[in-house]
Formats: C-alpha cells, structure tokens, sequence
C-alpha cells in the first residue's frame, strides 16, 4: 500500500549521499517549526509520503543511515525528502495515487453516509414534530374550551336542577333583577338614616 517493495529497497541500496548531495534541487524557505513524528520525519510530507517515509526507515537501514549522515550536516530534512520522493516516484508514484484514491473514495462515502444519516434523523424530526404538532392543536383546542367554559360558565344548566323547561331561567333572571332592587333599598335606607 505504501510502495515499500523489493524493487523500491534495491533501488533505494543503491542510493549514495554524493547522489543526494549533486541532486539539481534549491533549497526553499524552510519553517522551522515544522513537527516531526515518532520516527523523527517531518510533518510537511503529505499522510502518505510521511507513512512511506517511515516504513523505508525502518526497514531499509541503508536509507535510515544516509539520512543520518546528511541531515542536518549536509542538508536540511526537508530538502532531503524532496529529493528522496523525486528519485523513487518511479517506483512509489502508483501506490501512491491508488492511497490517495481509496482516501478520496472513503471520504465520500463518509459524506454520502453522513447526509444519509442527517436525512433519516431529519425524517424522524419531522414525523415527531408532526405528531407533537397534532398533539398541541389537540391540546390547545381543549385547553380553549376549558377557558371558555370557566369565563363564560357551564353552558349547561347551572342551578344543579333538572332542566324541565318550566321557566327555570325566569327564576333565575327574578333573583338578579331583585337583587338590583334589593341593593336600591338598602342604598336609600343607608342614605336616610345618615341624612
């Protein structure tokens, strides 16, 4: 997967560091705050270049002690890699588009599962906001009767008696009009004997 094979570590053996050393490359501006890994390779290599660089240092020791006797003496680490990765990408150049494919196929799966997921978590909001909308209205349209039924009163017959239709409601209609007359008297009675 990384492009570690026979082929490359032969290749690789026969590496010399007057080749690195003649190599017709200029050296860039280098970060200096560039981190490294474990394996003390630094991070401004791509994911692959960085996972194939540690593989080739640990298993090809040719590789690992001509990079100890260049860097930093001779060159910078970086420079280093940059030729390295020119001088093999004959060898490594397929694996490395085949990882960067698989990469590339499995981030969009992950977005395609994502959506997916968002999808059905939405599918299911919006089932639950139906049925919590169905439930306020229901809930509202009982709470609105309740409010009418306390301020206008029980529209059914509120004296506790039968409704015989014998002019209750005239009974009713005599108490209120009596109680105005009721509250004149004792209005009058009031005012006469304080006058």
């Amino acid at each position: 997967m990384f492009g570690v094979t026979d082929d490359l570590r032969d290749f690789v053996k026969g590496l010399t560091s007057i080749t690195f050393q003649n190599f017709p490359i200029q050296d860039e501006g280098e970060p200096s705050d560039v981190e490294t890994t474990e394996s003390n390779v630094r991070k401004d290599l791509s994911e692959w270049q960085e996972r194939h660089a540690t593989l080739v240092l640990t298993t090809v020791k040719q590789i690992s002690k001509l990079r100890y006797e260049l860097c930093p003496r001779v060159m910078k680490e970086r420079r280093f890699w940059r030729i390295y990765f020119t001088l093999v990408s004959t060898h490594v150049a397929t694996y490395e588009k085949q990882y960067m494919e698989e990469v590339k196929r499995k981030a969009e799966e992950q977005i395609k599962d994502e959506k997916e997921k968002e999808s059905s978590v939405v599918g299911e909001n919006s089932s639950q906001s139906e049925s919590t909308e169905k439930n306020l209205k229901s809930k509202t349209s009982s709470d609105e009767q309740e409010l009418d039924s306390f301020l206008l009163g029980d529209l059914e017959d509120s004296d506790g008696g039968p409704d015989d239709g014998d002019a209750s409601f005239d009974d009713d209609f005599d108490r209120i009009g009596n109680s105005d007359i009721e509250d004149e008297k004792h209005s009058k009675k009031d005012t006469g004997t304080t006058v």
